[in-house]
């Protein structure tokens, strides 16, 4: 029987039980760290569509240079591309029963509503996750070098972990294609455990505690090396990647990496109670999408890089 009720007691019945404490735990899951991260397009909004429209700007076509004195200065110029967010309803809803509501010694919609805001930060992070990933600048390391590829799939397969090395190869074809840092100074790094550690083990690593204060660091971050802050992530990222598992994923990136779009932010809603009051419910819901702002394919330039593996053959 779905949603909660108050006859089976791991649905609500044992909301009742005089032996329980009287403080509620759940299950841990992990924080938004991709969502963080994407630029927010505001001035969308209702009856426009289901496409969030936005523009991207070339660099220039023709650089300046020296000229001559009886020469005129030259002219040229720069493309505009139009790109767009398909605009996805998002949403899931918890039903209880006005039974459970009149019996519970808890007030039954506080741990609805806290596992419903934890189901929508888990989603919603992994539709945003999903179009980092999209990237097309895919990295490999393996014990002889590493793959880079610019067509969306992985070279080769790994058989070694992400080294400091790793990062200054990312870092470096970033700078090499003037893509901006993430906030000016720093890119962006967000990994899966297995990912970071043989980051974490170098001499050279410095923890987020030593080098910002909380109201600084972006959620889950744990580390900066080469002009890259890291956060920890477990939601989207596999550990399970690579020869033998020893990789793990990360996605490297910086400025203008990931659009969001917003048409109804993410909401709770309550159910209009039918069944003359017997049946109610709780559910979130958002309306809007992501979308990976620069594409290596169609623009000639990429802001993220994907580090993942071809699956080993068996």
């Amino acid at each position: 029987m779905p949603g909660q009720v108050w006859q089976e007691v791991t649905l609500g019945g044992y909301f009742a039980n005089p032996r329980l404490s009287r403080q509620l735990r759940y299950s841990a899951i992990p924080l938004m760290k991709f969502r963080q991260f994407a630029k927010v397009f505001a001035e969308v909004g209702k009856n426009k569509g289901d496409k969030l429209e936005f523009l991207k700007i070339s660099r220039i076509a023709t650089a300046g240079g020296p000229i001559s004195e009886s020469a005129r200065i030259p002219e040229t110029n720069f493309t505009i591309k139009k790109d767009y967010i398909t605009v996805t309803e998002y949403g899931n809803s918890i039903p209880y029963t006005g039974k459970l509501e009149a019996l519970s010694e808890f007030d039954v919609t506080n741990p609805i509503q806290r596992v419903l805001r934890d189901d929508m930060a888990l989603t919603l992070d992994k539709a945003c996750g999903d179009a980092f990933k999209s990237a097309k600048v895919i990295y490999t390391p393996t014990s002889t070098g590493y793959y880079l590829t610019t067509n969306g799939t992985p070279g080769g397969v790994a058989d070694v972990n992400l080294r400091v090395s790793d990062v200054k190869n990312i870092i470096d074809w970033f700078r090499s294609n003037n893509i901006p840092p993430y906030d000016g100074t720093d890119y962006i790094c967000i990994a899966s455990v297995k990912a970071l550690r043989g980051i974490m083990d170098d001499s050279n690593w410095v923890e987020a505690s030593k080098y910002g204060d909380p109201e600084r660091l972006f959620a889950g971050e744990v580390g900066r090396i080469y002009q890259c802050r890291f956060i920890l992530e477990t939601n989207v990222l596999s550990n399970a990647v690579g020869q033998n598992g020893v990789l793990g994923e990360a996605i490297f990136f910086g400025e203008d990496a990931v659009a969001e779009g917003i048409v109804i932010p993410a909401e709770l809603r309550a159910k209009i109670p039918d069944d003359y009051g017997r049946s109610k419910g709780i559910a979130w819901y958002y309306l809007g999408g992501f979308k990976k702002i620069w594409d290596y394919e169609t623009d000639g330039e990429e802001h993220i890089i994907y580090v993942t593996s071809a699956v080993p053959e068996e």
